[in-house]
């Protein structure tokens, strides 16, 4: 159910969910006996995974010791290391199996994490658009079935076979302002390599010299170089009249690629270090902002690269970051990179949990596992492995998202309007 889209559209969300994933090593010309097989696996996430501490690995062997002894294949050991995945609590965990094909179905909406209800954002022109559906819907049932939370699934075959969905139509019961309401979703089905691009959106808030630029970072998989060249335009369009402060808006960014987000805002930024990658055995590899360039590990990211120069706010002002469950993986690495900036100031709800590097390897038969094999920190060093919870902690009426009732937006505008460069 996740986000009413195949499994594969959301891997391809997942794996650009930190701007990058580590090549994996090239595998053995020879599957491994399922035994060593199977123990590969355990021993690689054992060493790499975040979250092995969360694994008791000697009870784990013994519970899929059954499993792996009547394995045949190496495709037989693989709900041995799915319980491993499941066991690591870790949202960046998943297996991919190359050839396991399924139907790739899209609708368009995306609920909140985890309860899987609340629908928070849905594309434009898009099957569900089309069907009626609205943000702060809630669903209450799917195909006559309650919405499993996300926490209780699997998101990935062969994980979870239930993840697979071939129907072509979704009948949905939601709830709108205290009434329920029958909508039925006509599906899509894409084609390979779909990656639509996705706009960053924005305005002025308020007026005269008390005005605030607002953007909406918007899913960026890092595929699009005019998605930086657009977040400055906006940025260039509603300093026209200098701002006194900017909101950027994290609420419905489910992840996508970091380095873009950082080059899109780095002028809010700031020049520097802005934090950085941890790995299990202590080593760093930082972020950095330099003269409009995007860093990793003093690498340059080619997100960098935009037509024209860098956009340069006319103040230096204060920068409010919005926040809410819905915030994931790339975005919550943004708001690290913000963390310890003078005067910057988040509001909303705790975030999903997913501030990390996702890391990856193939076994033996080209299956590919995947976890988070390294936590953030910031610039100030103090490392970020879970829910990043707010500093004004505000709740979001999500039928009313974007509008002058939207609570967290009100919030941050009485902050933002209440700093020095709003009152001079």
């Amino acid at each position: 159910m996740k986000t009413r889209n195949s499994w594969l559209m959301l891997l391809a969300l997942l794996v650009n969910a930190c701007g990058t994933i580590a090549p994996a090593p090239t595998p053995t010309t020879v599957p491994l006996p399922p035994p060593q097989y199977a123990e590969s696996a355990f021993q690689w996430m054992e060493t790499h995974a975040m979250m092995k501490d969360n694994v008791d690995w000697t009870a784990l062997r013994n519970d899929t010791a059954q499993i792996i002894a009547n394995a045949r294949t190496t495709a037989d050991t693989l709900p041995a290391i799915c319980l491993a995945m499941r066991r690591l609590k870790d949202g960046n965990a998943w297996v991919l199996v190359p050839g396991l094909e399924t139907p790739n179905f899209y609708t368009g909406y995306y609920t909140l994490y985890p309860e899987n209800k609340v629908i928070i954002r849905i594309d434009p022109d898009s099957p569900a658009e089309k069907a009626g559906l609205q943000v702060g819907d809630e669903i209450e049932q799917v195909n006559g079935h309650l919405p499993i939370p996300y926490d209780e699934m699997d998101a990935y075959p062969p994980c979870n076979e239930k993840a697979i969905d071939t129907s072509t139509q979704e009948q949905l019961i939601v709830n709108r302002s205290g009434q329920s309401i029958e909508i039925n979703v006509e599906k899509t089905e894409l084609t390979a390599g779909w990656d639509p691009y996705q706009a960053p959106r924005g305005g002025r808030l308020g007026s005269g010299s008390s005005g605030i630029g607002y953007i909406e970072l918007t899913l960026e998989s890092g595929s699009h170089l005019q998605y930086v060249e657009d977040v400055q335009m906006l940025m260039k369009n509603e300093d026209k009249s200098a701002v006194c402060g900017w909101m950027i808006d994290l609420r419905r960014n489910p992840g996508g690629d970091i380095w873009s987000y950082m080059a899109a805002v780095g002028p809010l930024l700031g020049e520097g270090d802005l934090g950085g990658f941890e790995y299990l055995d202590g080593r760093r590899e930082p972020w950095s902002y330099r003269d409009g360039q995007v860093f990793w590990n003093n690498l340059r990211r080619d997100e960098s690269n935009i037509d024209g120069s860098v956009y340069k706010p006319k103040r230096v002002t204060s920068v409010a970051l919005l926040v809410s469950p819905g915030t994931q993986a790339a975005a919550e690495l943004l708001l690290v990179a913000f963390q310890g900036h003078v005067d910057v100031r988040s509001f909303g709800e705790s975030t999903r949990g997913l501030p990390t590097l996702v890391t990856n390897t193939a076994l033996s038969d080209d299956t590919t596992l995947f976890v988070s094999g390294a936590n953030s920190y910031d610039r100030n060093g103090r490392i970020y492995s879970s829910s990043i919870v707010p500093d004004v902690p505000v709740s979001t009426n999500w039928s009313e998202f974007g509008t002058q009732q939207d609570a967290v937006i009100t919030t941050a505008m009485d902050w933002l309007q209440s700093q020095p460069a709003c009152t001079k």
